[in-house]
């Protein structure tokens, strides 16, 4: 049978038509930025959505990766479509990992992927999700505003955790996944630390308060709030740890300490003390059941509280100390937990709705700081939970929380090594899962999207990785009758 093979005249043809397509968007997009902007942030939406789907049809799992290391990018580089008052618009993360959900979801129908068996925290999502829901169509703007709210806070990080149980099934899949979320963790805790000491700042969002303290900063680079931004990094801290671990040569070992030294940075250069708070206790956590680990870490930790501890009356009058040292967040958490509760006592069950903690808490004249225009927070994501959706949301919240910590200790118990807690993955995701869930009882996660959507595709990438092998660490272990 004869094969066609295009001849050299005809290559160079095609790669001269390429190139003059190429030509003519790039002119074309030149064309619309200086005269029809808005064209152009359609043009370039459609284009990095449409690459990013193409993706999808080439290989899932490369589109899986470039969709979350691309999310923080998307305000800035215009990949969100906007769409007319009234309408949600088509972001860039809500479209594409929507389609791939789909996409996957539809390969499972056709037999192509397995059904995979449902583990305890997937049974216990309906519990969560239908009093979400519940409390969304009741939001205070309105049904649409409360599930567009809830569909970006919560389903979306959900949908990416299925995304991942399907994408991330061998040993070898999750540095796949670690290594672009350590890569844009990076990024985002350089563009901190920059913006914290200098002031420069490309790549903030909003107008908010840039200022804490005296010459403290309060950043807002690529996530918008320094909570919002310490949590992202605190969740992606254990990774980088895990791939110094199981890097292969030294070279890469130290990289990823390094990385995760910048990351660390990062999150305390947030001066966001739930922030550091997870920075802290996820290492921490994942060092106790690792063992070997904690030889270096623990050290490390009893220096930091000695410098602190030797150092705090020469932070005396300083700004750092100014804004550690503070009570007020303290006194407004306290009082926000006392107006809160008041409120739920009005609907126990099934709450108020969502979205109308500020509202109501402002007429019983608690203010944020006096201003009119701003309405009151909870800066409390169980105390949100509570008050939107009542007993009936945070049972459901906390009861998918208990179902992902027993799906760990599930898969992971079977799996140990002879004195050891659990293997390797499970070590890293149970310090993750500490780091996530402590701190947002100081802050409400609802706005903390891009952290939300990390920590639920780690999970699911760790849950399918357990249970495909394990890590590269664990399948290399010796003798079970080695000191481990």
């Amino acid at each position: 049978m004869d094969t066609l093979v295009p001849s050299r005249k005809t290559a160079h043809w095609l790669n001269a038509l390429v190139v003059l397509v190429g030509v003519l968007a790039a002119t074309g997009l030149a064309w619309a930025l200086l005269y029809q902007p808005e064209l152009a942030d359609q043009l370039i939406a459609l284009s990095a959505i449409g690459f990013t789907l193409a993706l999808i049809y080439f290989d899932p799992q490369i589109a899986f990766l470039v969709w979350l290391f691309l999310i923080p990018f998307a305000p800035f580089f215009r990949f969100d479509l906007h769409m007319p008052a009234g309408i949600p618009d088509l972001s860039y993360t809500r479209v594409v990992g929507s389609l791939l959900a789909v996409y996957l979801f539809a390969e499972v129908a056709l037999g192509r992927r397995k059904f995979l068996t449902p583990t305890f925290f997937e049974l216990t999502l309906p519990f969560f999700l239908i009093p979400l829901v519940w409390s969304a169509a009741r939001g205070y703007y309105g049904w649409l505003w409360g599930l567009q709210s809830v569909f970006d806070a919560f389903f979306i990080p959900l949908l990416a955790y299925f995304i991942a149980r399907q994408l991330i099934t061998r040993p070898e899949d999750l540095p796949k996944m670690a290594k672009p979320l350590v890569a844009i963790a990076l990024i985002i805790a350089l563009a901190v630390i920059v913006e914290q000491y200098t002031g420069f700042a490309p790549f903030r969002i909003g107008n908010t308060a840039r200022v804490y303290s005296g010459d403290i900063r309060k950043v807002g680079s690529f996530l918008g709030n320094p909570a919002y931004i310490g949590l992202a990094l605190a969740v992606v801290a254990p990774l980088a740890i895990m791939l110094a671990i199981e890097g292969r040569t030294p070279r890469e070992k130290i990289g990823f300490v390094l990385a995760l030294i910048i990351v660390e940075i990062g999150i305390f250069s947030t001066f966001n003390r739930s922030a550091i708070l997870g920075g802290l206790v996820g290492p921490l956590v994942f060092s106790f059941l690792n063992r070997r680990l904690l030889k270096y870490v623990f050290p490390i930790l009893v220096i930091l509280a000695l410098l602190v501890g030797l150092g705090w009356n020469a932070l005396e009058n300083t700004s750092v100390r100014t804004r550690l040292g503070s009570t007020s967040p303290i006194d407004y958490r306290v009082e926000a937990m006392r107006v809160g509760l008041e409120i739920h006592k009005t609907a126990p069950y099934l709450g108020v709705g969502w979205g109308w903690f500020g509202r109501l808490a402002a007429e019983r004249g608690f203010r944020d700081n006096g201003l009119v225009h701003v309405l009151p927070s909870p800066h409390n994501s169980y105390l949100n939970f509570l008050v939107s959706g009542g007993y009936a949301l945070l049972g459901g919240y906390v009861l998918m929380i208990l179902g992902l910590a027993m799906t760990l200790m599930a898969i992971g118990w079977p799996r140990r090594k002879t004195r050891r807690f659990f293997p390797l993955y499970i070590q890293m995701a149970l310090g993750i899962l500490v780091a996530y869930f402590i701190p947002i009882a100081f802050f409400d996660n609802t706005f903390s999207s891009y952290a939300n959507l990390i920590f639920f595709a780690v999970m699911g990438g760790v849950i399918s990785a357990t249970l495909g092998g394990g890590s590269y660490t664990d399948a290399a272990t010796l003798q079970p009758t080695l000191r481990s």
